[in-house]
């Protein structure tokens, strides 16, 4: 049976499950009304490829801080209490059980001053990349409505990028922050990997996923990586390397805009630049090792659910739990066997320094580029994968900053720093935001 026990754990309530029992909604059903908060409301048709159920608020805050008055998306895998969670899938939601306790990620941000505007939706059990929803339609790229908006966090980051909430909360396993961050022209960032305990969440490969956000501002994103990693020491990061190597993996408008911000990088104030080598060679076994975790993780987390309701998944998480179905024990082992010496090499290469690359290899492909099992959207995400999985098998905090091509098409920039070093890391994309570049 996949493992639903984590969906019964008691973390930090809202409100206790008697109160909440049988209280509904009849227009959603499963959906009650949280004491002290906002009563849920079902989305117009237009909202539901962005919204599975919204409030005013959905819930309240807890304390009071730095993020009062900041509303959230919560991508619709992290648990609230009183509230299933739905997973871009109805067939998951119609199992689905109430919520007792809060999701960490989402009670940090409650409890520093933020409320919880709705569950946003997301990709099949959060696995694809596209942002595409059979189920419920596409969330928009408010930056083009003629691009993807890029997944698994698709919701979210529309509702932020549309004004419609202050702060996107997501997950990000091999990219699923940051491609939408992206593509749709909004500052992310994806915490050290454990720095924000994954407690509450729904998971896909708990091996790799890791809590991120997206925000439309820098001042909103520095507030809530604050408020959700652990306290450290400031050490401001003073030294930058890039590899050309690397960003060359980008094509297009994505090469030549971080090609454009490295430039006025190196004639800034910023801590300074310099080319290192990096061996690309290892990528692809990099980015396959990825893929093999993630959906052997992924399967064994939900392939007793799916057995029968496969062909009821989106296009893109069907063909990714397909092949997921048929990785072995053994093909697992050796990637992560990979992945660990993946890690190391990365760690040795970074040493102190940020290291500055693209954060996908192109901007957000075209919705009319049709089928997402084809060979050019494959060989786009693979290259785009290949990047990520820098940051991705070393658990590396990653900030991304928006750029823009020459066609005003965005495009991102990510800054990836040591580990543990977050506050650190989204200080200097602060700091990057200042320097003119971007956008």
């Amino acid at each position: 049976m996949a493992d639903l026990s984590r969906r019964r754990f008691l973390a930090v309530g809202v409100a206790g499950a008697a109160l909440l029992a049988g209280c509904s909604d009849a227009t959603n059903p499963g959906v009650p009304p949280l004491p002290g908060g906002g009563t849920p409301t079902s989305p117009t048709p237009a909202q539901k490829a962005t919204w599975r159920v919204q409030g005013a608020p959905l819930v309240p805050s807890t304390g009071a801080g730095a993020l009062d008055g900041l509303t959230v998306a919560v991508t619709d895998l992290f648990a609230v209490a009183g509230q299933q969670i739905g997973a871009g899938s109805p067939q998951w939601l119609a199992q689905a059980p109430t919520e007792a306790g809060t999701a960490e990620a989402v009670a940090r941000l409650l409890g520093a001053g933020a409320t919880v505007a709705g569950l946003a939706q997301t990709d099949d059990l959060g696995y694809g990349h596209s942002g595409v929803n059979d189920h419920y339609g596409t969330p928009p790229n408010v930056a083009s409505e003629a691009l993807l908006p890029g997944g698994s966090t698709s919701g979210a980051a529309a509702a932020v990028a549309g004004s419609a909430a202050s702060i996107g909360l997501g997950a990000d396993t091999g990219g699923s922050v940051r491609i939408p961050a992206a593509y749709q022209g909004l500052f992310g960032f994806v915490a050290s990997r454990g720095a924000v305990p994954t407690t509450g969440l729904l998971p896909l490969s708990p091996t790799l996923d890791t809590v991120g956000w997206v925000t439309a501002n820098i001042d909103v994103l520095e507030k809530t990586v604050t408020a959700s990693v652990p306290r450290t020491p400031a050490r401001e990061l003073t030294t930058a390397v890039t590899a050309p190597g690397l960003n060359a993996i980008a094509t297009g408008g994505a090469l030549a805009a971080t090609t454009t911000a490295l430039a006025s990088w190196r004639t800034s104030d910023l801590p300074t630049l310099t080319d290192r080598d990096f061996d690309i060679a290892a990528l692809p076994d990099w980015y396959d090792a990825v893929t093999t975790v993630v959906g052997y993780e992924a399967w064994k987390q939900h392939g007793d659910f799916l057995s029968g309701t496969m062909s009821g998944l989106s296009s893109e998480a069907r063909e990714a739990f397909a092949t997921a179905s048929r990785t072995s024990e053994e093909a697992y082992q050796r990637a992560r066997t990979q992945l660990d010496t993946a890690a190391s090499a990365v760690r040795s290469y970074l040493g102190d320094n940020v290291l500055v690359l693209p954060t996908t290899a192109t901007p957000a492909p075209a919705k009319s580029d049709g089928d997402l099992s084809g060979e050019t959207y494959a060989n786009t995400m693979r290259s785009t994968g290949m990047l990520l999985s820098i940051a991705t098998v070393a658990g590396l905090p990653t900030a991304t900053v928006p750029l823009k091509t020459a066609d005003k098409i965005p495009v991102g920039l990510s800054l990836v720093g040591p580990a543990g070093r977050d506050l650190d890391l989204v200080a200097l994309a602060h700091r990057v935001q200042g320097s003119g570049f971007v956008r």
